[in-house]
């Protein structure tokens, strides 16, 4: 039916079907816009000729009525038709109500910090969770009434989420390393530019990291004219956290030798009180012990929120590799108790040192050095004393007659140990076999100062290269020099870097260890003047107080180097046997041995063949882990192929990625980076199987960046700018539930027209043509034709 008037009035198919509200309405286009003047001038005229010509006719009253009127409603529809007639379609179209949710999801976001029901905290990730998902997203449904959600994410920018009916609110986990709250709205005001957008739900700390200019930002998102509706999420007061910042410690020990593990600690927060701090068995979880058996730990007490350090003193007993942990106790209300502990890995490395002393005449320094190492139990000496008769039995643990002469015989020892010995006392191959011990076969060398030839004899001689100071400005004296009979000493000055080595700890407390340097430790008289470390190669780690060298620096006493893969030292005095006055033997025996054990380490770790070992040993994520893989044994490097898989395993043994190791030149390195993007405690460890080498791993750690945790608490006075600067509210968590259904709908609706003509639909022909034939059939009628 509806199509058959559809083709009556000209309409097109389908137009009386849709939905919407039909009328008549005339368009009609009169010369000069006069409508009503136009209409009303023909309609009087059309009467007026209707009537003058049907009141002249003769017939009766009621022919002249009935012929009339037929005349006037053909009139009547030729006017209609002239004003255009057209049908039209009012519809509505609705443009929706948008509403944007914005979830913060920046690394704070996991401080648990937001009060529970039962007095527990709980994450604010998980408070934003449960006020969208509790009560079956009670929430979230209500607000779906009246808008059109869009969730976003954000912690520097913001970028759009997608939600379905089955899971109406999103799943985000916070690993956002930074936060900017005002441009991530701006973002997504730019996203959702054309809707009607009734507002931005912020959940957020509102804590921005970096710190941005908070008044040109808001400026920005002033000008969409949108308002921002804030809820702020966690506390405003600091959180509390202890933070174990650094542990460090050398990689490798000796057996019964004591490790000094340093511990850097910061305690933010209310309540600072003090914080054990323990190492533990990785394996077993249980505390070290002492040699005495009381647990290895310190009692860190906390200045303000400043970092500290504290010292753990651990002798392992065997040799072989240890997985340690270093824990500060956590406690309850913590931000963030991953930070707590750092793994450490330690290899223990056999006691026993083999060391070849050589000195050039029986000098006091010579003699009670010999008997200091003859007497250690874990020094094996061989001793040879140049300026002895061929008769002379030589001293030593292992006894020798002449300096070794071939590489097999230099490999026997550790470390070469070089006094006051004139160069010319060995060939020039037996110098160079010390230089290719030292660089190539990691062999540990120190010289000791001698007012004769150490060390100013040795420029020019492959010996030059190995040591970690220039001598280039150095020269031999006689006795008595330096301003004649030495009345007056000088204690050493242990630089950081010497306390930080160990060589100079000879008391279990710290405090009083400094005290001890400083004004109980015996004065020496001599040093060996005018060398100075070698920049980027010695290390100073004791100085003269006072006097300076060629370099405008404090003189050096004692510097520590490497040459190629092994470690160096040169001592600029002979008289550190003063050092047994008031003290036994206790100081001088500990200094020779740390120092003897710190050049041996090199050797001893080329037992392992190779090292595996990190940039840092904690990672922030986002960052890049570098490896770094060194082959000590030169045999070993020709067997490697040029690249070598590793494998990253998580703490429950799942292996979470490959990497691959390249060589570098010249071949005795491997190098790997990748992103971490991961957070937790990983080991790694090589893919596969290599020839000598069993169980090298290492652990690694991927942590949370320090800067988006450093002042986590919630900035209310931003997010209160930023809601009333834009129109908006804020909104506490605890009212969001009440408050959120109530933001205003922005939902419009557009009326949209379509006309259809009819002044020209077959129906008008139709209708004038019924009438006008109406009329003619009543002239016959009436005998009018």
């Amino acid at each position: 039916m509806n199509r058959l008037i559809e083709i009556l009035l000209g309409l097109d198919r389908g137009f009386l079907a849709r939905e919407g509200d039909f009328s008549l309405a005339f368009n009609p286009q009169w010369p000069g816009g006069g409508t009503a003047v136009w209409n009303f001038a023909l309609v009087v005229l059309g009467i007026a000729l209707v009537f003058y010509v049907y009141r002249r006719d003769g017939r009766g009253r009621w022919p002249r009525v009935i012929l009339a009127s037929f005349r006037l409603m053909l009139i009547g529809l030729v006017l209609a038709l002239l004003n255009r007639p057209t049908v039209t379609l009012t519809q509505s179209r609705i443009e929706p109500s948008v509403l944007a949710i914005a979830i913060d999801d920046s690394l704070s976001m996991r401080v648990a910090d937001v009060p529970t029901a039962g007095d527990q905290l709980e994450t604010r990730l998980a408070a934003v969770t449960k006020l969208l998902s509790d009560k079956d997203a009670a929430v979230v449904k209500e607000l779906a009434k009246k808008h059109e959600l869009k969730f976003y994410r954000f912690d520097a920018d913001a970028s759009a989420v997608a939600t379905s009916t089955t899971q109406p609110s999103p799943t985000i986990e916070p690993l956002g390393q930074n936060t900017q709250v005002a441009t991530s709205v701006r973002t997504i005001l730019r996203d959702l530019q054309g809707r009607r957008l009734a507002g931005v739900v912020g959940l957020t700390d509102g804590r921005d990291m970096p710190q941005q200019s908070l008044a040109a930002a808001i400026d920005e998102v002033k000008d969409f004219g949108t308002p921002v509706f804030a809820i702020p999420v966690g506390s405003d007061q600091p959180p509390r956290n202890i933070e174990l910042q650094q542990v460090s410690v050398e990689d490798a020990v000796f057996a019964k030798e004591i490790a000094n593990i340093k511990a850097t600690v910061r305690v933010t927060g209310p309540s600072a009180a003090p914080v054990v701090v323990r190492l533990k068995d990785k394996k077993t979880g249980k505390v070290m012990l002492t040699p005495e058996g009381r647990p290895i730990e310190a009692t860190f007490t906390p200045a303000g929120d400043a970092p500290g350090e504290v010292e753990l003193l651990f002798t392992p007993a065997e040799p072989g590799s240890l997985s340690l942990i270093v824990e500060a106790e956590p406690r309850a209300g913590e931000i963030n108790t991953e930070d707590n502990a750092r793994e450490i890995q330690l290899s223990v490395l056999d006691a026993k040192i083999n060391i070849l002393y050589v000195d050039g005449y029986p000098r006091w320094d010579y003699r009670y050095l010999k008997n200091e190492m003859i007497r250690d139990k874990t020094i094996d000496v061989s001793c040879l004393l140049l300026s002895a008769e061929a008769s002379f039995r030589q001293e030593g643990d292992k006894p020798i007659t002449r300096f070794p002469e071939t590489a097999e015989e230099m490999l026997q020892y550790d470390v070469v140990l070089i006094g006051d010995v004139d160069p010319r006392e060995l060939s020039d191959n037996q110098t160079q076999l010390i230089a290719d011990f030292v660089g190539r076969r990691a062999g540990g060398f120190a010289m000791v100062a001698g007012p004769l030839f150490s060390p100013a004899a040795w420029k020019g001689t492959p010996i030059e290269a190995v040591l970690p100071v220039d001598v280039t400005k150095s020269a031999s004296e006689d006795w008595g020099t330096n301003g004649g009979t030495l009345a007056e000493g000088f204690r050493p000055r242990v630089t950081k870097a010497g306390l930080d080595s160990g060589l100079f700890r000879f008391l279990p407390d710290k405090a009083e260890n400094e005290t001890f340097l400083k004004q109980t430790w015996q004065p020496l008289f001599w040093y060996s003047r005018n060398v100075m470390a070698k920049p980027g190669v010695g290390e100073v780690f004791a100085e003269h107080p006072t006097d300076l060298g060629p370099d405008g620096r404090l003189a050096p006493i004692l510097v520590a180097g490497r040459y190629g893969a092994g470690r160096t030292a040169f001592l600029a005095v002979d008289d550190s046997w003063r050092w047994r006055y008031y003290t036994g033997e206790s100081v001088f025996d500990t200094f020779w041995v740390q120092q003897l054990r710190y050049l041996a380490r090199g050797r001893k770790l080329g037992e392992r063949r190779m090292t595996l070992v990190s940039q840092k040993p904690v990672t922030d994520l986002g960052q890049q882990v570098r490896l770094t893989l060194r082959v000590i044994d030169p045999q070993l490097q020709t067997q490697l192929p040029p690249q070598l898989r590793v494998q990253i395993v998580s703490s429950d043994g799942t292996t979470t990625r490959l990497e691959t190791l390249v060589r570098q030149e010249p071949g005795d390195t491997y190098l790997a980076s990748f992103s971490a993007d991961r957070l937790g405690k990983f080991t790694v460890k090589l893919a596969g199987p290599v020839p000598g080498v069993d169980d090298l791993t290492l652990p690694i750690e991927i942590a949370v960046p320090k800067l988006e945790l450093s002042t986590p608490q919630v900035d209310r006075v931003a997010l209160a700018r930023l809601a009333s600067e834009t129109g908006g509210k804020l909104i506490e968590l605890t009212d969001a539930a009440k408050q959120l259904p109530l933001i205003a709908s922005a939902e419009r609706r557009v009326p949209v027209i379509s006309n259809q003509p009819v002044w020209n639909a077959p129906l008008a022909l139709l209708m004038f043509v019924i009438v006008l034939t109406s009329e003619w059939i009543a002239r016959k009628w009436f005998g009018m034709v």
